[in-house]
């Protein structure tokens, strides 16, 4: 007889104590909003403790050449429910990979913007640092600039 209380207790406390989980990952600048680009299982035994080999890593620059994704990890209600029903032998995962687009925006600039960016002496500091070799051809249209307007024309 106690062994028939015992069922409806298991079953409870099973429940009750049963949940689901989720971990999200943040890569680069991260998509949480972004386009879903892979959605799978991913199998697991052992109560989740071990992954097949033959389970690939993912390659998220694969997936987002952008590098900003968000990678979300759960077990669903139905994974939840798979688990439970063949016990503690296969436990799934769904695995879900958000992108954004990686597209860059459109932006157009006045004739007064670009001198405005240009002739700011700042200008010339970048240009140092990421292309020296155009540096001397910038200086000599800074120059030109000048020679139209007030321009601030660095050393």
């Amino acid at each position: 007889m106690p062994q028939q209380k015992l069922v409806p207790l298991t079953l409870a406390l099973t429940l009750v104590l049963g949940a689901c989980f989720q971990h999200t990952y943040t890569v680069g600048a991260g998509a949480p909003d972004g386009e879903i680009v892979y959605k799978n299982w991913h199998h697991h035994w052992l109560f989740g403790t071990i992954r097949p080999k033959l389970q690939k890593e993912l390659d998220v620059e694969k997936f987002c050449p952008s590098g900003n994704a968000t990678i979300h990890e759960e077990v669903s209600f139905l994974n939840g429910l798979i688990d439970v029903l063949i016990g503690i032998i296969y436990s799934p995962t769904t695995v879900e990979i958000r992108c954004d687009n990686g597209e860059r925006a459109s932006l157009e600039l006045s004739d007064d913007d670009v001198i405005a960016i240009v002739t700011d002496p700042l200008f010339l500091d970048v240009v140092t640092e990421l292309a020296p070799e155009r540096l001397e051809e910038t200086r000599l249209a800074l120059r030109a600039i000048a020679g139209g307007g007030d321009a601030v024309v660095g050393p």
